[in-house]
């Protein structure tokens, strides 16, 4: 930083002056390239889950915060886990700052351990912002699940449904098949939480491992008619929302044990991040980044997220790709035993 103290009048005046240039000069050219355009928003999960909700409710404020004022235009891209929208924001999207993706917060544990399809390097993507924890419950139909606790589910099978192996919803029941002793039958496959949903409804599975959100901002029903029962939550900090539903890590009995689940809390803390492709120029995320934070500091935004009950934290970019780099920089004893866990020790 330069320190003006020291210099005389005049020439401390003219490089303010030339520093506050060079600052508006970006500003216009962001402005000059993004006006009268779109940016394409792909997101890790169906029109009808709640990362589509959180699209939704953040574009308009986007729109009137990045220079030039593009549109936001959501792109659905469920499947995989997660990995399926990944893939493209790392190979295919355009690196011009048109196409920024909302992915799941499990990205870098899938690659710390080597899930089959992860084709990205989650260092290498331009981080814009999280904002917010996104924390994944255990949801039981209560009409037709034979378990009503856990220590039911630790003596009779439980079908889960679930949107693919690199998502929460398999993670998350697998570690507890492992590590609590429960009998959660995970089917994958599901094309977004909003299929999961439906397929509790009808029967055909019993319960799913997804975000506390997603029943929020679409299944409240649910809740005020108590169709579900919540039995445990994700994260290493227990939901404001559910401060009597116990955390994975609370019903594990060694420190060995819980110590191995911060590497898999960690994901919650990252939570809920939007991504540019690599290679994108330094030019174009500095305008991403500024018009991303004004919008999730928004006096307008945040007074709607907290009218619908959403989580709202903003964390910068950098602060958290330090959070990603956490989990693919683990030491190689814990990444074997989550490879162990996941059954990805000879690739999925």
């Amino acid at each position: 930083m330069v320190d003006l103290r020291h210099m005389a009048p005049i020439g401390a005046f003219a490089l303010v002056i030339g520093l506050s240039s060079a600052h508006l000069a970006r500003a216009d050219s962001a402005a000059d390239f993004f006006s009268g355009k779109s940016i394409d928003m792909y997101v890790a999960g169906s029109p009808q889950g709640s990362y589509s909700y959180h699209v939704r409710v953040l574009s308009k404020y986007l729109t009137r915060h990045i220079p030039g004022h593009p549109n936001i235009v959501p792109q659905y891209m469920a499947g995989a886990g997660g990995i399926k929208t990944a893939n493209f924001l790392y190979n295919v999207a355009p690196p011009n700052g048109l196409a920024v993706g909302t992915l799941l917060k499990t990205i870098a544990m899938n690659q710390a351990i080597q899930r089959k399809g992860v084709k990205y390097d989650a260092e290498k993507f331009g981080w814009i912002i999280s904002t917010g924890p996104v924390d994944s419950v255990l949801a039981l139909w209560t009409a037709t699940s034979p378990a009503r606790t856990i220590e039911d589910a630790k003596k009779v099978q439980v079908v889960l449904g679930s949107t693919g192996k690199g998502s929460a919803t398999f993670i998350e029941p697998t570690l507890m098949n492992d590590m609590v002793g429960t009998k959660f039958k995970i089917i994958a496959g599901y094309k977004g939480i909003d299929p999961v949903h439906l397929a509790m409804e009808t029967g055909e599975v019993q319960g799913r491992f997804a975000s506390w959100e997603s029943l929020l901002c679409c299944k409240r029903e649910w809740l005020d008619k108590k169709k579900v029962v919540v039995l445990a939550q994700s994260g290493l900090v227990r939901n404001a929302d559910l401060p009597d539903v116990p955390r994975i890590i609370d019903l594990v009995k060694s420190e060995a044990d819980k110590k191995f689940l911060e590497f898999f809390g960690a994901a919650s803390t990252l939570g809920r991040i939007y991504l540019a492709p690599p290679r994108i120029s330094a030019e174009r995320l500095a305008a991403l980044r500024d018009g991303f934070w004004k919008a999730a500091h928004d006096p307008e935004y945040v007074a709607e997220m907290k009218k619908r009950g959403l989580e709202w934290g903003p964390t910068t970019g950098e602060a958290a790709k330090k959070l990603a780099l956490v989990a693919l920089r683990s030491s190689p004893e814990v990444i074997a035993r989550a490879r162990s866990i996941m059954g990805t020790e000879g690739g999925d």
